[in-house]
């Protein structure tokens, strides 16, 4: 079996679940907190590794205590950390992942190490032994330098921008679009980088812009793929949802996880849809079943 490599951030996140996040001066409760690794790139490498496959995981931590507890449940995943940076100035960065009882998610952080993750790092990586390259949240340069690496090695190649490379348009992420198999993004980013509400514009709009093809998640309704040629829906499975955070990176490494097995794309996307139900039914970011508790959820689905 070939590997998987999943690029980009590794973050630590801390968790809080209140009941409600009140005005300035006043006291809100915690009701449980929780800390673990992050950062989507970490959680899609999990991700793969719960659901049978083998990933390497490629990015920057710092030498600090956020640094070690990653690296220790990483471990604990088996995820290989053969191409785990360590950055000795900057810290290991994190996300403060605050969620009420209404379910709704607020998020702060810092990226700090999981930035400095710079072309000339991987000058030495070979793209050679990966079968599929997930890029994940990680700074333009970089990313597309591993994306033309891995296309000259044949390797499929998925992108998910992130937030915060999404902010800086279209323009700022078009090197990597046309480096890359799969696009994924949510409805809000697709809306933010072309301006269509809806997702089949959006997708087209995408795909002039250099796309070889894109995968928009739409929560609760599915999601909309399109290689250009021809677009649908593929309907989301009901569930009741407790977390939200990793959907994305849960729904990424299951549909990486049929791709490389040989599914179709329509067969991928439903396997990935039921990846997120089950993972939104627990808290962490990374919280991803195994491929038993998938292939159970399907059969009654």
């Amino acid at each position: 079996m070939r590997m998987i490599l999943a690029a980009g951030h590794i973050l630590a996140d801390i968790r809080v679940r209140v009941d409600e996040i009140s005005s300035s001066d006043q006291f809100n409760e915690v009701k449980e907190l929780s800390y673990g690794v992050g950062g989507s790139a970490a959680n899609v490498s999990i991700g793969v590794r719960r659901l049978g496959g083998c990933c390497m995981l490629l990015g920057k931590i710092g030498m600090d205590e956020f640094g070690r507890m990653g690296v220790d449940e990483l471990l604990r995943e088996r995820v290989p950390l053969d191409e785990v940076k360590v950055d000795l100035v900057n810290r290991t960065g994190y996300t403060i992942i605050i969620i009420n009882r209404h379910g709704e998610v607020f998020m702060f952080g810092r990226k700090e190490a999981a930035e400095t993750l710079e072309p000339d790092d991987i000058a030495n990586i070979s793209m050679k032994d990966y079968q599929a390259v997930h890029i994940a949240s990680l700074r333009v340069d970089t990313a597309t330098r591993i994306a033309s690496r891995a296309k000259e090695d044949g390797a499929m190649v998925t992108f998910d921008p992130g937030r915060l490379l999404i902010n800086r348009g279209i323009d700022h992420i078009r090197p990597v679009l046309e480096r890359v198999d799969l696009l994924l993004l949510n409805g809000k980013e697709a809306k933010a980088l072309t301006g269509h509400d809806d997702p089949e514009m959006a997708a087209a709009s995408l795909i002039r812009q250099g796309a070889k093809s894109v995968a928009v998640k739409l929560g609760a309704k599915g999601v909309f793929i399109s290689d250009g040629r021809s677009g649908k829906l593929i309907p989301a499975f009901k569930v009741d949802a407790i977390d939200t955070t990793g959907a994305g990176d849960a729904f990424a490494a299951g549909m990486i996880i049929a791709l490389s097995e040989g599914e179709g794309l329509t067969d991928a996307i439903r396997f990935a849809n039921a990846v997120a139900a089950l993972k939104v039914t627990r808290l962490g970011s990374h919280e991803t079943p195994s491929r038993k508790e998938v292939e159970e959820f399907l059969s009654r689905n």
